[in-house]
């Protein structure tokens, strides 16, 4: 009986630690949030990225272009609230946050599940709680209950691979990382609280590619080979390309070739967008990612592939190449193409004179021609 109720009082000692541990570590966790929020209310990249694990260098590449977004954009009312915390152990904790914010004039909200873990006595972010799967070009990163849509990518994932380097003619370096979110408005908040709709895919240098929920497995290929030729280009631009130019470019080596050859006449462009008249000049100073018409957004990458294709037939697929390759001898920009796309847009009117011998207004006057030309 003694010995019974001896292992009882230690048993009893062992939960009562267990739950002031927990209690400390949970204090712990409730406190890093708070300082998340006010970081990122307060506009503190330096503070913010400090809370970031630097274990993955492209999740702190992310984290940099999700902060300066909100550096640039009057998101308001930013809040994070801890919704559920589960102790993992001394040093990691899973989360499900709340997280809020208002843009002009839009409340917004969504549940985020996060993962902490300790590094050297700090508590940092670990990006969103991922399972992954590795093949031999990608490490494919997913939530537990997605596992169906982490094996649909692992199924066609090395064929975009072979499609990209086959059409563009060159390898994709090192392996790539794709993350598989639960849905296109935690997809959206994950890139840019800014961002006007919601995207299938994303991919910003030296990020990963980001995707969400698709039933069908070609959607994940054809998503993939869009967005490794973004992969190829920017980095071999060193991030000097145009939007308008980056995803032209995609759209043109991904896109057509998944499409019927009818989608690239001008009857049909001309047919679809007959009120939407897009020359170089206008794509320009469109910002694709403020648009919330669908039609204009379709038409705003079926214009830029439509170009690139023209300039590739009339002047060749390496003298396109070529333009990339030479913007690639500017200094590096870092930042999303939306940030650097002033200055890429400058330097591409001089590699643009430099490759083809033309100005910017000579181009755009030969596309004008081309595109209300005869069939």
């Amino acid at each position: 009986m003694r010995k019974y109720l001896l292992c009882l009082m230690v048993l009893g000692l062992i939960l009562l630690c267990i739950g002031c541990m927990n209690k400390e570590i949970k204090g712990e966790v409730e406190d890093f949030v708070e300082k998340q929020e006010a970081y990122v209310n307060e506009k503190n990249l330096e503070r913010y990225i400090d809370t970031i694990s630097k274990e993955e260098p492209e999740y702190v590449a992310e984290k940099k272009s999700w902060i300066r977004d909100i550096l640039e954009n009057k998101i308001e009312k930013y809040d994070l609230a801890v919704e559920k915390m589960k102790v993992l152990g001394d040093d990691k904790v899973s989360l499900k946050l709340r997280q809020s914010y208002q843009y002009e004039g839009k409340k917004y909200n969504i549940q985020i599940p996060l993962l902490l873990e300790k590094e050297e006595g700090a508590w940092k972010d670990h990006d969103l709680l991922f399972n992954e799967m590795v093949t031999q070009h990608f490490r494919i990163k997913y939530p537990k209950k997605l596992k169906k849509y982490a094996v649909a990518i692992k199924n066609v994932c090395e064929n975009a691979y072979k499609n990209v380097q086959r059409r563009y003619g060159e390898g994709i370096d090192g392996k790539t990382i794709i993350k598989l979110y639960e849905n296109q408005e935690l997809l959206r908040q994950s890139v840019k609280l800014s961002f006007a709709w919601e995207f299938a895919g994303w991919y910003e240098y030296p990020e990963s590619i980001k995707t969400t929920e698709f039933e069908n497995e070609e959607t994940y290929r054809k998503i993939l080979e869009h967005e490794l030729i973004h992969k190829i280009t920017i980095k071999k631009s060193n991030n000097n390309m145009p939007y308008w130019f980056t995803e032209g470019i995609a759209v043109y080596f991904a896109n057509f070739p998944n499409e019927p050859k009818e989608y690239q006449t001008r009857k049909h462009y001309l047919n679809t967008y007959k009120d939407y008249k897009i020359d170089i000049l206008k794509l320009e100073k469109a910002n694709l990612e403020k648009m919330e018409d669908n039609k204009s957004i379709r038409c705003y990458y079926h214009s830029a592939g439509m170009i690139i294709k023209f300039m590739v037939e009339k002047y060749g697929v390496e003298k396109v190449k070529k333009i990339v390759e030479e913007l690639g001898n500017f200094p590096y920009e870092e930042g999303t193409g939306s940030e650097v796309n002033e200055q890429s847009i400058k330097r591409y009117h001089l590699v643009l004179e430099k490759v083809l011998g033309m100005r910017v207004e000579e181009l755009n006057k030969e596309w004008i021609q081309f595109i209300n030309g005869a069939e």
